[in-house]
């Protein structure tokens, strides 16, 4: 009898292991995904190069294939490019139209899609790209950014769609467009930014940066340090924030306002930038919140106790020069009042 209750029991747990590794998903990595646009007739086969014309649909084919041991559900985001930090193009930016005076964003111009991909499995998609009904103004550098849904922070893949009407060269144009203080890799940082307002790619960019905090410490040689960023962009998008970033070291972000002064130059083009903009206390707190292992400014601690010594032996000073000058004076007060030799008060007669 106990042989076969022992029996059972083992059964009973054999049959819950089985079942709990049969619900253990395997997901596939997006570095285990490949995705090829399918282009025809050209010599470029990492991108699409459309020369479009107003109010007309391109389609446009992507092949995606997961080499991966699990099952993927990813999202294909349409985008506009964007520039980062150290100069480089990036596709991962949600880039809305209005945003750096850019006309129509390529979001506009055709629809995200989600597609599962089990393993070892490869899916074409179409996207039907419609452009605006005026001209196209200069180069639209759109494209695909591929990223696994239920990790959208661990990075994507991109496959760029250019796009102009007359194929002609368009410059750009850089302006300061404001301060904003972030959280990078819970680090925190201060990005003076600057935008490239036109439709045309720029390259080989130098900027010089110097920010600045106004504030009374910082009026006595106290508190932030004026700081330098020399900055190289080989490209920079069209119609795009150009962030460049200080480090602040660790040390959390004060509220206050900043001046920002610098120049940039490309080739014989050249720009100067100067301007002072606020950092609220609710942006410095969520930044500070976001970061790790801040080193607090204890600027303004030293200084109360260097002002308290100060007063302390101010107090102590004017302490003992009352005591010494009141004693003076009931030195000088007794000298002056003539002793009595009878001990009596003097008595008329009369």
């Amino acid at each position: 009898m106990k042989k076969r209750v022992l029996t059972l029991l083992l059964g009973l747990i054999g049959v819950v292991f089985c079942l709990r590794l049969s619900v253990t998903t395997v997901s596939a990595d997006v570095q285990d995904i490949t995705v090829t646009p399918i282009i025809n007739d050209s010599d470029v086969t990492d991108k699409f190069q459309i020369i479009a014309q107003p109010n007309h649909v391109y389609p446009v084919k992507i092949s995606l294939t997961n080499f991966g041991a699990g099952m993927t559900k990813l999202r294909i985001r349409p985008t506009n490019a964007s520039t980062d930090a150290t100069g480089q193009i990036i596709y991962s930016e949600v880039v809305k139209s209005g945003s750096n005076g850019l006309k129509t964003a390529f979001q506009d111009m055709t629809n995200a899609q989600v597609v599962t991909l089990k393993p070892n499995q490869t899916k074409e998609l179409t996207f039907n790209i419609k452009t605006p009904p005026d001209k196209l103004p200069g180069f639209i550098m759109g494209g695909f950014y591929i990223y696994d849904v239920n990790q959208p922070n661990a990075g994507g893949l991109k496959v760029p769609v250019w796009m102009t009407e007359t194929n002609k060269a368009v410059g750009g144009v850089l302006i300061l467009d404001g301060i904003e203080p972030q959280a990078v890799n819970r680090s925190p940082f201060i990005n003076v930014n600057l935008s490239n307002n036109q439709p045309g790619l720029m390259k080989d960019v130098t900027v010089h940066m110097t920010l600045k905090r106004r504030g009374l410490l910082e009026l006595f040689n106290l508190g932030f340090k004026p700081v330098n960023a020399d900055q190289v962009y080989k490209k920079i998008a069209p119609n795009s924030n150009v962030p460049v970033a200080f480090d602040q070291q660790s040390l959390p972000i004060k509220p206050g306002i900043y001046q920002a002064t610098g120049t940039a130059h490309s080739g014989k083009t050249k720009w100067k930038f100067s301007g002072s903009y606020r950092i609220s206390q609710q942006e410095a707190d969520r930044v500070n919140k976001a970061c790790h292992n801040l080193t607090p400014d204890k600027t303004v601690m030293y200084l109360m106790i260097v002002l308290a010594l100060i007063f302390l032996i101010i107090f102590v000073i004017w302490g003992l020069w009352s005591q010494s000058h009141r004693s003076k004076q009931l030195n000088n007060t007794s000298q002056q009042t003539p002793p009595n030799s009878g001990g009596y008060p003097p008595h008329n007669q009369g």
